[in-house]
């Protein structure tokens, strides 16, 4: 395989610079896929967050002179109270910090992929100043190396609420049974942030189109506080409507939460069924054979045209793997392994003491962490067949344990690095 390694001037370690690297994300939710809460089902089946009750309508951005600090306000309705306000920044073109009226909340040593912040203490009923600060000093020897030239940018920020009861993940994993069709097991993650114990009703609908549901149910959860539980359930999808190359198609899943006999929360999530695995070497979607013909994703070239018949699919930088570039993917059929946000290529080779990041345990975490980052904020996309450790061809340590921890969380989809060098810190899988 042969891969053109971009040089990820925004997001590679030169972000790390002014962050505690031994907590690479402070104050902080575990990331999760992009959630959009609605107070109706109606609102929530549009799509269209502006509608949302339960997206803060937020004043005009005011940018800093040198493009390093965003500034807005927003307001918390009385509606809002006893519920999570939660801000998510999409991207930043480096590590930043996020203050609410003034208030550092919480920071992050990258923006390659989204982040959410748990503002609900300081976020008390009327208006509140936001702040999105990027922190990192440019005087740093690794910023110096990648960082050259790129100009500051932050995007993607908003201010959601959800209840005590909440919704965390949506989860879809699918095998294929005898008759060819897909055996879809869903998991809705539900959290309960509330001092007290709570209880909530979790209704579900999968649609298959307008006209045919595919699944429906509830179940009543009870948690107490910081525990979570999952509402499982199944759905068997027919053959020509799983998620391929050629039929690209999707389902919809409606959720409403209840709590005390009245609706606190609707979600609509867009979801392509399909079974993802690795046989002997050879990758294989829903259960058949699939020559993985990859390249490089380029930014400045139209998606549809970096495809064809010596190319199915792309690899995809975290900073790029953006929500609406993997919906687009997901629209096409394009196959798409996330390469994580860290470029140790600047660094040299020399895996000696003061050489190359990748065997210093000193930078550990931050490797686990943009790992698990790049995993978790991208894996319910259904063109998401594979993740990438780094950009970089220097073994070590934090190689090693990146791909463990990857291993260990994902047991069906390839993981690869291009630098391994045969060593086993790579799936053997072919790949033209």
């Amino acid at each position: 395989m042969k891969i053109i390694l971009h040089l990820l001037a925004i997001f590679a370690l030169g972000s790390l610079s002014a962050q505690s690297l031994a907590e690479p994300f402070s104050g902080t939710e575990p990331p999760r896929s992009i959630i959009t809460p609605y107070g109706r089902a109606v609102d929530a089946q549009s799509g269209n967050s502006a509608q949302s009750n339960y997206v803060a309508k937020l004043a005009e951005w005011v940018i800093s002179e040198d493009g390093r600090e965003y500034s807005s306000s927003f307001a918390v309705p009385v509606w809002w109270l006893n519920r999570q306000v939660i801000v998510r920044v999409g991207s930043s073109t480096s590590s930043y910090e996020v203050l609410v009226d003034d208030k550092v909340v919480g920071s992050a040593a990258s923006g390659a992929t989204p982040v959410e912040f748990n503002v609900t203490k300081l976020a008390k009923e009327g208006r509140h100043t936001l702040k999105v600060r990027q922190t990192d000093a440019e005087q740093n020897r690794v910023n110096a190396l990648v960082r050259a030239g790129v100009q500051p940018k932050i995007e993607g920020i908003e201010v959601i609420c959800q209840p005590s009861i909440r919704v965390r993940d949506i989860l879809c994993a699918t095998t294929i049974n005898n008759k060819g069709e897909g055996v879809a097991e869903f998991g809705l993650v539900i959290k309960c942030d509330a001092l007290n114990p709570k209880r909530a009703r979790i209704g579900y609908t999968l649609h298959l189109n307008d006209t045919t549901v595919l699944s429906r149910g509830f179940k009543d959860v009870a948690l107490d506080m910081r525990r979570e539980d999952t509402v499982r359930f199944m759905a068997i999808v027919p053959q020509n409507s799983l998620w391929s190359i050629k039929n690209p198609h999707s389902l919809t899943l409606d959720i409403e939460s209840r709590m005390d006999n009245r609706t606190v929360e609707c979600l609509r999530h867009k979801v392509g069924v399909r079974a993802a695995d690795m046989a002997e070497g050879q990758f294989c979607l829903n259960y058949q054979p699939l020559p993985l013909k990859l390249g490089d994703y380029n930014p400045s070239q139209p998606l549809a045209e970096q495809v064809s018949n010596e190319i199915n699919g792309l690899v995809i930088p975290a900073y790029y793997a953006t929500e609406s570039l993997l919906d687009s993917c997901d629209k096409a059929g394009i196959l798409v392994f996330v390469q994580t946000a860290i470029d140790t290529i600047p660094l040299g080779e020399s895996i000696r003491r003061g050489g190359n990041p990748s065997n210093d345990p000193f930078w550990l975490e931050t490797y686990l962490s943009f790992n698990r980052a790049a995993y978790y904020t991208t894996r319910h996309h259904p063109c998401v067949v594979g993740y990438a450790i780094a950009a970089g061809k220097s073994n070590g340590i934090n190689i090693y344990e990146s791909y463990l921890l990857l291993k260990g969380i994902e047991k069906r989809l390839p993981i690869i690095y291009e630098g391994a060098g045969g060593e086993w810190c790579s799936d053997e899988i072919t790949i033209r």
